[in-house]
């Protein structure tokens, strides 16, 4: 989804995957209405239009409310195949969920309430809270419908072949970081006009499951994506060689899946060996190195590396874990240089 600004008061600390996630999910939430609020059936006319112009369906506007109802319900359920082949992996998910839960579920993390917010753009159903906590509910109908186009051989033979590209798309971003959305729109409109998908119709959902699988941002050129542990993209979007790093990759390039590069393999491995028995309770290894490695990546000093991974330690950082993050600081290959004159010794 699309982000909104965001000041980062607390310095790399707060530049972190997990802070970030956790601060936006927070923010949404505490802006979020009561569920039944949210419904479409209890909007007044001025609300209905504006959700109705927000969405991501093309619904002609009818004078009375009633009818204008009836249209949007006409509006998704005709386009319920091709919407339900083309969502996201999250979004997939929750819907699915929602299903064996009879219609509704609740979130509990940042990427699902991205979801959430996605399928309401979809006016597949609506979020909001049950009990301080949110929830994404599906109407009885919409809900039969989208289970009968799950059930569609076509729907598994897209999903599968989205699926990879989702990969390639997700090893490609942790490669540069941030990428121009056109190339990406191309690779998923060429798998849905092989399902006899219209170009526009093609389009159309290939740019609505970018929006809602990945992190965006609009920038002077189009729509730029990013790398979700990427926390400031404006470094990358003013350099213009980002903007065509994937139109100029080799064909092996462009079909790379890992979300960890060869060579970082051994820094990571270093890193979790020198901070193995010293992590504060519900901390593992392997995420607390990786979030190291997502600052390091997007330019943080050595310095910031050491206090952020201070915070995660029960013990004063050890010469085993200066030596892990001196030789991940100096070797990583990096999204963003680090701009601070740091000496390593």
């Amino acid at each position: 989804m699309f982000r909104q600004d965001e000041v980062f008061i607390g310095g790399w600390q707060e530049k972190t995957l997990e802070f970030m996630q956790k601060k936006r999910f927070d923010q949404m939430v505490s802006q979020m209405p009561p569920l039944g609020a949210a419904r479409l059936e209890a909007l007044d006319g001025p609300a209905l239009q504006r959700r109705i112009e927000r969405s991501w369906q093309n619904i002609e506007r009818k004078p009375m409310r009633a009818q204008q109802l009836e249209q949007v319900r006409r509006a998704v359920m005709n386009s319920m195949a091709e919407q339900a082949a083309c969502l996201s992996r999250e979004e997939h998910e929750l819907v699915e969920r929602a299903l064996i839960l009879g219609g509704s579920a609740q979130i509990a993390e940042q990427r699902e309430l991205e979801a959430a917010r996605a399928l309401s753009l979809r006016l597949w159903g609506s979020v909001g809270l049950v009990s301080g906590r949110p929830y994404f509910e599906m109407e009885i109908p919409v809900a039969r419908a989208a289970a009968r186009a799950f059930a569609q051989d076509r729907h598994d033979r897209i999903r599968q072949r989205l699926d990879l590209v989702h990969a390639r798309l997700h090893g490609m971003l942790y490669r540069v970081g941030a990428m121009d959305d056109r190339r990406p729109q191309r690779m998923i409109v060429d798998v849905l006009r092989s399902e006899n998908m219209g170009s526009e119709l093609s389009m159309q959902l290939a740019r609505r499951y970018l929006w809602a699988g990945f992190d965006c941002v609009d920038y002077s050129g189009g729509v730029m994506l990013l790398h979700a542990a990427l926390a400031e993209p404006q470094c990358l979007i003013a350099d213009g060689r980002r903007r065509t790093s994937l139109q100029q990759m080799d064909a092996a390039g462009l079909w790379a899946t890992e979300d960890i590069l060869p060579e970082e393999i051994p820094l990571q491995d270093a890193l979790e060996r020198a901070i193995a028995g010293t992590l504060r309770d519900g901390r593992q290894n392997s995420e607390v190195a990786k979030t190291i490695r997502f600052l390091c990546k997007q330019g943080a000093p050595l310095r910031a590396m050491e206090d952020v991974l201070q915070t995660s330690v029960i013990v004063y950082l050890t010469d085993a874990m200066r030596s892990a993050l001196r030789m991940m600081y100096c070797l990583t290959p990096k999204w963003i240089e680090c701009t601070e004159d740091i000496l390593l010794q």
